[in-house]
């Protein structure tokens, strides 16, 4: 059902000026949505891509509404615009997507066609699938009918034109002239820290242990937040702190909790709620406080996170805050200890359009990786995404399917140096559907004698090169931060804040209640979602616009993904006085 809220949500993030949109024009837009069965996402996707065309003014009106709709979608029902709306959207008629609009403005003739890769696609996937016969296999055993791999005539081929292949999108730090391998021999290895078991078992909590868990983290991390807050304050400072946030009403204190969101009926507005973090006794319920943020000059805030809070509670059990501390980062993993410069190159999933399964932007990176080889190549799922319209055509089962997609990428580095790195998503056809994600188990039998210089790692995962820190995960945590957090006046640039949530609350994935569609297990994500020490790179694949930026003491990179042939390569060179400076990285995201 289409609704106000996501429409303006949408158009804000066009950098439309909502403010001076005619009610009767949003009224029009959500009339057209229904009318013609598009999502609010897609709807302002293809007036985007009409303003372009036909060069007038973003910011809609009456008038223009109905002449789009009938250019579009009247005289036109049939034209491959709407076919690819429609296209995109089937899968998750609700789709909360936070793709990156500002890429229209580069390509106008693709700005309604957008793909939608979400993470929030209803997903019918379990250990066994019904087939027409009525007879149940599983998915990764059964054969499936032969695919012819031909595109559709209605989405746009996302290939590059020759004049930016190649292009640099993004610069971060000194100019690298040459990009081959300098190193004979690394050492990769999986960092010292917790990382999810290839055997594990998942989905098997109750609630009452789910509930227990988040007590439990937000407990531990709250009281070391507060502890970091105390120790940037005078020391004669005389306000007290405590745990039951009830424990002190119409009195100046300080506590910790839990964030949660809560929508107002009948309006737009947010209703801030904290939830304390007594220690778990039965099943006693945490208190809960709703908070008024009318004190604070700026904040920034998302459902799941752990805060340090200063305010008064009146008698109405209102906390009226009048300070918050958020900055609960962990310490830095030691300088690693290079002796030359070690090359990476970094790219995401999807690895192939929604018109094939041809995996064509693979195959032309893998060129670029043959011709350039760095030392290492870090490939981070979905390898299969498991909501491509064409998955279900494969003759093959997903797992020998998964296997000659590896061969073939291993085909172009034979006689090379280059080590590869693979990061499994839950999103992948072939891979269990949870997260954190266990690390592939591969068949060196069907993948070949090459597969020694492939490693394996979960989702999320701290890899340990040469004592250089790399984290990485799947989940697009940017999106998810995007569409959830609720700020004010904020200093910073909105993707420095949503990477900084990340880095600051020490999680791989800090947000709860969990975005639709994730199969979110606590129990591992409590063992294996956060991380004792901060890695000195951040690799965070996301629809977002591609990002590089050194966010307290590290470097956070958005590759984008490989179907719109974007890529990250990254250069670090031997620290200098043993002290680990992001700045000194240089990265680059370009076209294939």
């Amino acid at each position: 059902m289409v609704s106000e809220e996501s429409l303006i949500y949408h158009f804000i993030n066009l950098d439309c000026d909502i403010s001076v949109v005619d009610k009767y024009a949003l009224d029009k837009c959500l009339q057209i949505c229904v009318a013609h069965d598009i999502t609010e996402e897609n709807f302002v996707q293809s007036w985007l891509s009409y303003t372009k065309k036909y060069f007038i003014n973003v910011t809609p009106t009456i008038n223009e509404l109905i002449k789009f709709e009938d250019v579009i979608f009247n005289k036109n029902k049939n034209n491959s615009i709407r076919e690819a709306i429609k296209t995109m959207s089937i899968n998750d008629e609700e789709n909360d997507l936070f793709n990156n609009v500002l890429d229209m403005y580069e390509n106008p003739q693709d700005s309604s066609l957008k793909q939608t890769t979400s993470t929030s696609s209803k997903r019918a996937r379990s250990l066994s699938q019904e087939t027409e016969n009525g007879n149940k296999l599983r998915a990764v055993d059964r054969d499936f009918t032969a695919s012819t791999y031909e595109p559709s005539p209605n989405i746009p081929n996302r290939a590059p034109s020759i004049t930016v292949r190649g292009k640099i999108l993004l610069s971060f730090g000194l100019k690298v002239d040459k990009w081959k391998k300098e190193n004979e021999e690394l050492s990769i290895l999986k960092a010292d820290v917790p990382l999810v078991p290839h055997n594990v078992q998942y989905m098997y909590e109750m609630l009452d242990r789910q509930r227990q868990l988040m007590v439990e983290r937000c407990e531990t991390f709250g009281r070391r937040l507060c502890e970091i807050w105390k120790r940037t304050e005078p020391e004669d400072s005389d306000v007290h702190s405590v745990e039951n946030i009830m424990a002190r009403p119409a009195t100046l204190f300080r506590t910790y909790g839990r964030i949660f969101l809560k929508a107002e009926k009948g309006t737009h507005k947010k209703i801030i709620l904290l939830e304390g973090c007594e220690p778990f006794k039965g099943n006693t319920k945490s208190t809960v406080v709703r908070m008024n943020f009318d004190r604070l000059k700026s904040y920034a805030i998302f459902p799941g996170q752990i805060i340090g809070v200063e305010g008064i509670l009146n008698t109405k059990g209102v906390l009226t805050a009048t300070q918050l501390f958020t900055k609960g980062h962990v310490r830095l993993f030691d300088a690693p200890k290079l002796c030359k410069d070690i090359k990476i190159y970094v790219a995401a999933g999807p690895f192939t359009s929604i018109s094939d399964l041809n995996y064509q932007p693979l195959w032309d990176f893998m060129e670029r990786v043959a011709e350039d080889e760095p030392d290492v190549l870090v490939l981070i799922g979905p390898f299969m995404e498991v909501d491509h319209p064409n998955i279900r055509d494969l003759s093959d089962t997903f797992g020998d399917f998964f296997h000659k997609l590896l061969s073939k990428i291993l085909h172009y580095l034979q006689g090379k140096f280059t080590r590869v790195i693979l990061v499994p998503s839950y999103r992948d056809a072939h891979h269990d559907s949870v997260f954190p994600t266990p690390e592939f188990v591969l068949n060196s039998n069907k993948v070949g004698p090459t597969s020694t210089i492939v490693h394996c790692m979960p989702d999320p995962c701290i890899i340990n090169i040469n004592g250089l820190h790399i984290g990485i995960t799947s989940v697009d945590s940017l999106k998810h931060f995007g569409l959830k957090e609720l700020s004010f006046q904020s200093a910073t640039d909105r993707i420095s804040r949503l990477a900084d949530h990340l880095l600051s609350q020490a999680s791989f994935y800090p947000m709860y209640p969990y975005f639709k569609g994730l199969p979110f297990d606590i129990t591992l994500w409590k063992e294996y979602g956060c991380f004792p020490k901060q890695p000195h790179i951040m690799i965070l694949p996301s629809d977002i616009k591609f990002y590089c930026k050194s966010i307290s003491n590290c470097l956070v990179v958005n590759p984008e993904r490989l179907h719109k042939y974007n890529y990250a390569r990254i250069c670090v060179k031997p620290v200098r006085n043993d002290t680990w400076e992001p700045n000194d990285v240089s990265c680059e995201i370009a076209k294939v």
